[in-house]
């Protein structure tokens, strides 16, 4: 009787201890094994990276470099209200610390996804020029970034993408965009000049939202440049 009970009990608990098996197989492979035979591979042809963390990849990395730029912005700076122009360093220390280890090529993880930054710029033009058709563009950025990214020239793949490139070729090519320089730089002075009246108008300190200037600075430069 008491082995006949003890039979029912493992028996009960047999389809739980099966699904976490299944469950941890599947976290373990989706997120760490598949991820890291990708990383050998890149390993085995020189591109280094920051070593990632089982499920956070190099996030906690990245918030502990971008906590120790600000602090030393802030003591730098002497105060939490000075800003910088050097957005890149501001915004993104983890990838100015990270060229400068792994140089300008290296590989990062947020998570599942083994992201490769490319900064060298004859490597990015020739993967823009040559290989977008070939290696396409990363699924999550319609999935997860659709609204904020669009569905433009940077983020679409396939048919879509020969359909803009088409598109935007003949208005783009470099010697035309070297034309529109002044353009641009017209309608940036405009956009300048009327976020200096404003912090002269509230007496030289003001607090702006650059969200519907820079749309408006956007459709400026079209306006200018195509018609």
């Amino acid at each position: 009787m008491e082995l006949l009970f003890s039979s029912q009990q493992w028996l009960a608990l047999l389809p739980p201890i099966i699904l976490c098996i299944l469950l941890f197989s599947y976290v373990y492979i989706i997120l760490w094994l598949r991820p890291e035979r990708l990383r050998q591979k890149l390993r085995s042809q020189g591109v280094r990276g920051p070593k990632p963390y089982f499920l956070f990849g190099n996030i906690p990395e990245m918030r502990r470099i971008q906590q120790l730029a600000k602090s030393a912005h802030e003591q730098e700076a002497g105060s939490t209200d000075m800003f910088s122009s050097n957005y890149v360093a501001t915004l993104f220390p983890y990838f100015l610390h990270w060229s400068r280890v792994y140089g300008s090529i290296y590989l990062y993880s947020t998570g599942s996804i083994q992201v490769l930054n490319v900064t060298d710029p004859n490597m990015v033009k020739e993967l823009a020029n040559c290989k977008s058709l070939d290696l396409g563009k990363p699924c999550y950025l319609q999935k997860e970034r659709g609204a904020l990214l669009g569905m433009g020239i940077l983020t679409s793949n396939g048919d879509l993408w020969v359909h803009q490139r088409k598109v935007i070729a003949p208005e783009l090519f470099m010697e035309r965009v070297k034309g529109m320089v002044n353009l641009m730089m017209e309608a940036a002075m405009s956009m300048l000049n009327s976020w200096k009246n404003e912090v002269e108008d509230r007496g030289g300190s003001a607090e702006i939202v650059v969200d519907e200037f820079l749309r408006t600075f956007s459709a400026d430069v079209i306006s200018r440049a195509c018609f």
